[in-house]
């Protein structure tokens, strides 16, 4: 029988085999179990299929011996009963077995193995010979890791040798393990000293082990094995007694990664928990993690600090992912911890998720019945098992991704899914992700938490019971697991069990069993726990849940608003929550509960008499909202704002959350004699969010002595018309000057009534984050670091006692600027001579890596400042062109500014003697430079082929083979497609009705995925992006005097190099028939001024043409060009930089 995945499983047959003749012991190969439950899944359903055609099994089985041998390891790997192995084998493929079929395939294993190319230890049975290439097996592996830490207690943590261990394992009840270590006792002593270097490099960062690089531990440890090490010493480290039937710790989650959220429609980055530091940024409550975000070469800043209760770390954070990118850089400058986070792959363009927002796009095999996918939205899912389309529920657009949508995936009833585009076919050769929901027991919550109550931990507290939902079981009958359940004392902690492991016998079909049997006491279950159910294969779920059985509350508002507080008294409105239980009896203390005006929650303890208790805070929901202000971006905030009436954004927004629905939302200025000037109506944003312009707000503010911002809506818990207000708009300001004296901030004209704090900034540091003064009276006191530390700029802003309102990054209109002498001190030692310079303490200011990014941050005020930044760029160009890929210049900046600082004039080769460095993929046409530059190091030294093939294969991972191409032959072949002809120009010419359809037709999605930049797709959408821009080049091409340059550059280069010249003239050619001369069509020259810029500026850096004034003296105009067309430019310079090395090497 033909069916679809048969061309899937002979491919599969004839990589796996090629796979395992380099490697005939399977864990060598380095499959992970991810792609090992794939082939599981996929190859039982082709036998299924099979079989019910009429074939015969055992015939099946000669023509895949390689396939059969890996689902048999697989299989091995998660041994629970030697003697059923082959019936549970069958079940997991999803055949039925049968007497015939056990005999006759445990007969074949040796003769399969041995076809597929895989060692047969002789002295080892069927299974067994299975069990030896599986490593460990699964359900072994928390014994073995037990067996290793008793032997510690005897040599000291890690220090018990290899054979040692051997000889443990051979005497233990490992049966399977002592099995292979006696018949292959150096294969079991290799994977012990990887196991051993794994625990011991655990120990050694006990925090952040999980999140390091452990590529350099020795031995590797087989990726099939070290996933299992990994898992177990994840929950349970290393010392943990009674593995089988512990809980525990919870760990931390230390590594950037994409969430979804699909109330509000956004892909995010979750910036994850990391230890704040006090050093150079403050004490107590001034700690806080720094970190810049890269997306699409944009690098911003985000701040994040401990949330209320905790020591340690700072909380996560939600970044909107606001386009789509091939990856996230994220730097965590706090701690010196940078990860790159894949995006959007564009040979694959898919992101995957569960339904509490977990990633899974990295997975091949899915184990969840309901799944969100997030596709450009001309995709189709296809089941390719069944060919059949994947069921969706439901589906609605990813914000800021236009093209993009989120689907809600029925899962449950398919066995694969695959993306697939326009003009493409559905196929199983590639990007196919298996389905199989038996492989997840599913922790369901029955009821929704009781609202606004939280745990000490920020648990959400439910009064019911977790629910375990398990699915059909793997072995197709009834299994034994076991549920643990444990104290949960917070993240990173030790969980201690509070009763004995349970059995439980889920039936073949599956079932739901309550985790928190209400029938187990006559008392209420109240606490916070970790629960661990552990199957047979020693498969572990967990999930922590805060439970007081049978709570009731009920949260009282006292305001017109009944469902969220408001500004009033000086604060908030008061709120109070009722709690009451159910049949079983609790105390609450205190028994009033309830929120002062100042107050953002109230704490309260649950307890029983058996002696239970629960702290738990009450944080009733506040009105939140935030306005666009040209003194500092828009932050979220619930306490009223005071500010200037010059200081509304016009171009910014209104944007209000609630807990959800408000009824006819608007906002209304009244002038100071209360009657109403101008109203403007919210929409919905989102599930939360309303918003609305201020633009005409704004522009009635401006012109008022004072007046007030005022919000209205229906309150859905009342029905109540409410209006609050806002913000308090006055021409007084904050204060009138400031000063320094005796360590302390003197502030004229103080309005203490606003509740004022202060951010302040080191001037001689202007990349410093700035302090906090949280409560600014006219004599403030200056933290120690500013004192005498130079001149400061001061901010003074509405507090908000309610939240945390970070610092912008830069000062606003507002600020004083406060002078004193010194410079700051309190910093590293580069950048405290980099004060000292800016201050007037030192003639040059430090080079070195750390701070040039800060220099392409901060410098170009002054003249002095340009020349030093060129001396510094031109002492190191390759650093100088890293510095810009981390600095904050927004990615469409970065090329006018290489431009304009001359850096476009220099090679970046690599140095024979200077070490490569990983690139960090901020900014991927810097990467690409970057890169090219080592590939122009390599091409100076012939001997080193190797190296130079090595170079170029990473190259075309980044830009694509048409970059590696063009270095090859020296001829960009994107020129030819990638340009404006005179069709263009007349369609520049029509109607805008008719410009829109055209090019819509040309391009449509055609910048949906982003790929890499050099291929032609990309190419031709920067080349295009001259159409748009059109009016602003025909304006700039006309007074900039960039033709004239161009011309001339390009007689140069004809002169020079006639190879180059040739390719600098491609675009001009495809011109022909266009009035050039006409000043409407001088837009579509941009393309062949770009890129004669370009190759005169990277010949001169690899000297194939002289010094060139003409160039300098366009740098300016070509700069700016680079601001109107950033892709343009780039992709352009590097085309230009390719064709040059080229040049070079063939000139020799």
């Amino acid at each position: 029988m033909t069916d679809s995945l048969l061309g899937w499983a002979s491919q599969g047959e004839l990589r796996l085999a090629e796979t395992f003749a380099r490697h005939p012991y399977f864990p060598a190969a380095g499959l992970s179990s991810d792609e090992m439950e794939r082939y599981d899944r996929l190859f039982g359903l082709f036998l299924s299929r099979q079989v019910a055609a009429g074939a015969d099994l055992p015939a099946l089985w000669e023509v895949t011996p390689v396939m059969t041998s890996v689902t048999l390891i697989f299989r091995a790997s998660r041994l629970v009963d030697r003697a059923e192995f082959y019936t549970e084998y069958f079940a997991g493929l999803g055949l039925r077995s049968t007497e015939e079929w056990v005999a006759a395939l445990d007969r074949k294993v040796p003769s399969l193995l041995a076809r597929a190319g895989l060692e047969t230890p002789e002295a080892l049975g069927s299974v067994d010979a299975l069990c030896y290439h599986a490593g460990v097996i699964y359900r072994e592996v928390a014994g073995l890791l037990e067996l290793l830490d008793r032997l510690d207690e005897h040599t000291g943590p890690g220090e018990t040798g290899a054979q040692e261990a051997v000889a443990a394992i051979q005497d233990s009840d490992l049966t399977a393990t002592a099995l292979v270590a006696a018949q292959a006792p150096e294969r079991m002593a290799h994977l012990v000293r990887g196991i051993q270097a794994v625990r011991a490099f655990s120990t050694h960062h006990p925090t952040s082990w999980l999140d390091r690089d452990r590529s350099h531990l020795e031995p590797a440890l087989p990726r099939l094995v070290a996933e299992a090490v990994v898992a177990e010493l994840r929950e349970r480290p290393v010392g943990t007694p009674e593995r089988a039937t512990a809980v525990g710790v919870a760990p931390r989650e230390m590594r950037p990664r994409l969430v979804l959220d699909p109330r509000r429609g956004r892909v995010c980055l979750r910036l994850p928990e990391q230890r704040v530091s006090t050093q150079y940024v403050g004490e107590g409550e001034h700690a806080e993690v720094s970190w810049r975000v890269s997306l699409a070469g944009t690098t911003r800043i985000f701040r994040t600090g401990r949330p209320w209760g905790e020591p340690t770390y700072a909380e996560a954070l939600d970044v909107a992912v606001d386009s789509p990118v091939r990856e996230a850089t994220v730097f965590d400058t706090t701690n010196g911890i940078t990860w790159e986070v894949p995006v959007v792959d564009a040979g694959d363009p898919v992101l995957i998720f569960a339904v509490n927002g977990q990633n899974l796009t990295d997975k091949v095999s899915l184990h969840h019945s309901e799944l969100f996918v997030v596709v450009p939205d001309d995709a189709q899912l296809v089941d390719v098992v069944s060919g059949q389309p994947v069921p969706v529920v439901g589906a609605q657009p990813i914000l800021g991704w236009p093209g993009w949508e989120c689907r809600r995936v029925e899962a449950a009833s398919i066995a694969s899914l695959q993306v697939v585009r326009v003009g493409q076919a559905p196929s199983a050769m590639s990007h196919l992700r298996s389905v199989d929901p038996r492989q997840r027991v599913r922790f369901v919550h029955p009821v929704e938490p009781v609202a606004h109550v939280r745990t000490l931990n920020r648990l959400p507290v439910h009064a019911q019971s977790l629910v375990a939902d398990f699915p059909a079981t793997v072995s197709g009958r009834e299994e034994i697991w076991y549920l643990s359940i444990s104290a949960y004392s917070g993240v990173g902690e030790t969980a201690e069990e509070i009763a004995e492991p349970e059995p439980l016998e889920v039936p073949a079909e599956g079932g739901a069993f309550q985790i928190f049997d209400p029938e187990a006491y006559d008392a209420p279950w109240v606490g916070e726990y970790l629960v661990r159910l552990r199957g047979p294969r020693n498969e572990s779920f967990r999930h922590r849940y805060a439970i007081v059985e049978g709570m009731v509350a009920e949260t009282t508002i006292d305001a017109a608003a009944h469902s969220v507080r408001i500004p009033a008294q000086g604060g908030l409105s008061p709120a109070s929550l009722a709690v009451g239980h159910g049949e079983k009896d609790f105390s609450v203390s205190p028994r009033r509960i309830a929120v002062a005006p100042a107050e953002a929650g109230a704490d309260f303890v649950v307890s029983t008499d058996e002696g239970d208790s629960l702290p738990l805070r009450f944080s009733p929901p506040a009105l939140s909202f935030e306005l666009g202000m040209t003194t500092y971006q828009p932050m979220w905030r619930t306490s009223r704002l005071y500010l200037g009436t010059r200081h509304i954004d016009p171009a910014g927004q209104i944007r209000v959350r609630a807990t959800g629905e408000l009824g006819r939302p608007r906002v209304s200025v009244r002038n100071q004699h209360g009657s109403p000037v101008r109203t403007v109506a919210l929409s919905r944003e989102d599930a939360v969010t309303y918003s609305a312009p201020v633009g005409a707000i704004a522009q009635s503010v401006a012109v008022m002595p004072e007046g007030r911002l005022e919000f209205e809506w229906t309150d859905p818990g009342s029905n109540n018309r409410v209006s609050v207000t806002l913000a308090v708009m006055s021409s007084t300001p904050h204060a009138t000057a400031a000063r320094v004296m005796d360590g302390a901030l003197h502030f004229s004209d103080l309005m203490e009534s606003r509740n004022l704090a202060a951010w302040v900034w080191p001037a001689t540091a202007p990349w410093s984050a700035a302090r906090h003064l949280h409560q600014v009276t006219e004599v403030t006191a200056l933290p120690e670091s500013l004192i005498d530390a130079g001149d400061l700029i001061v901010q003074l802003y509405a507090g908000d006692p309610f939240g945390t309102l970070r610092a912008p990054h830069r000062p606003g209109e507002t600020a004083f600027r406060v002078e004193q002498p010194g410079y700051l001190a309190d910093q590293p030692e580069e950048l405290a001579r980099l004060s000292a310079f800016l201050s007037g303490q030192e003639e040059t200011p430090p080079a070195s890596a750390q701070v040039l990014p800060v220099i392409w941050d901060h410098f170009g005020a002054t003249t002095r400042e340009r020349d030093v930044a060129h001396a510094i760029f031109e002492e190191s160009p390759r650093a100088a062109l890293r510095g810009l890929s981390g600095s904050l210049v927004p990615a469409r900046l970065q090329p006018g500014r290489m431009i304009v600082t001359g850096l476009v004039n220099h090679s970046f080769n690599l140095a024979q003697e200077a070490p490569a460095q990983r690139e960090d993929h901020r900014s991927p046409w810097i990467t690409i430079m970057l890169q090219l530059g080592e590939v122009g190091g390599a091409l100076g030294r012939s001997e080193n082929t190797k190296e130079l093939k090595a170079l170029l294969a990473e190259l075309k991972k980044t830009a694509g083979p048409a970059l590696v191409n063009t270095l090859l032959t020296g001829r960009d072949s994107t020129l030819d497609s990638a340009c404006i002809d005179a069709s263009t120009v007349r369609i520049a010419h029509m109607d805008s009705a008719q410009q829109e359809q055209l090019m819509s037709m040309f391009f449509a999605n055609a910048d949906i995925v982003p790929g890499p930049i050099m291929e032609d797709g990309p190419r031709l959408m920067a080349v295009f992006e001259t159409f748009r821009k059109r009016e602003e080049l025909n304006r700039l091409l006309t007074s900039e005097g960039l033709v004239k340059p161009a011309v001339s550059l390009l007689r140069a280069l004809r002169s020079t190099h006639r190879a180059l010249y040739a390719a600098a003239r491609v675009r001009f050619d495809k011109l022909d028939g266009v009035n050039t001369e006409d000043k409407d069509n001088a837009w579509a020259l941009a393309p062949v001024v770009s890129l004669v810029f370009a190759l005169s500026a990277r010949m001169h850096a690899h000297g194939l043409m002289g010094k060139s004034k003409t160039l300098d003296a366009a740098a300016q105009g070509w700069s700016q060009l680079a601001e109107v067309v950033p892709d343009l430019v780039t992709g352009d310079v590097i085309s230009a930089e390719a064709m040059a090395l080229a040049a070079s090497a063939a000139r020799g």
